[in-house]
């Protein structure tokens, strides 16, 4: 995602090469004659509806008799439902008008998550305390979704609840602040 959204322009050899090489270390394999910008394409293709020509003269109608699905020897499980969705999307916006791309809107994502700190340790085990983060953050998500299903007073009720709970953590954080600085 990264790759493709930084690259200077469609056309040019060196961001290409760089996309095939990563779309064929993420499982994605072509027919024997394929040309060399087919990786290339297909990962253009799948990720990025901002473009409106193909490298290697590929066409983008998944349909047409010229388009890089046909260099498809076969494709990653793990992909298959980002692809699908990504068509969808991709498919909708352009019936709308807009112009999107999943690689412009996952490059942020994808650099955050690269140059932040690992949760691993060398030895490849993962931290108790990242588990308990990841477990947190799903918890919150639920409860959210339960709350905004709850009648409307009901969910004002659990709303005071959850505002008068902060304003008590914030008094005890700014008392214990206060505390060690005298």
């Amino acid at each position: 995602m990264i790759a493709m959204d930084e690259r200077v322009g469609d056309e040019r050899p060196e961001d290409l090469d760089k996309i095939g090489k990563l779309a064929l270390e993420l499982g994605v394999e072509l027919n024997d004659d394929a040309a060399d910008e087919a990786a290339a394409a297909v990962a253009m293709w799948l990720f990025d509806g901002s473009i409106e020509k193909l490298p290697g003269g590929y066409d983008l109608g998944e349909l047409s008799p010229n388009s890089p699905v046909k260099e498809l020897q076969s494709f990653p499980q793990d992909l298959v439902l980002v692809g699908r969705s990504s068509i969808l999307i991709k498919g909708l916006s352009n019936r709308l008008g807009i112009t999107w791309s999943l690689c412009k809107e996952w490059a942020p994502i994808a650099r955050t998550v690269l140059n932040s700190e690992p949760d691993v340790v060398e030895d490849r085990r993962v931290r108790f305390v990242a588990v308990l983060r990841t477990l947190k953050q799903w918890s919150k998500g639920r409860v959210t979704r339960l709350v905004t299903k709850l009648p409307g007073p009901i969910r004002s009720r659990v709303a005071n609840a959850i505002v008068k709970r902060e304003e008590r953590k914030s008094r005890k954080a700014l008392k214990v602040r206060g505390g060690s600085e005298d």
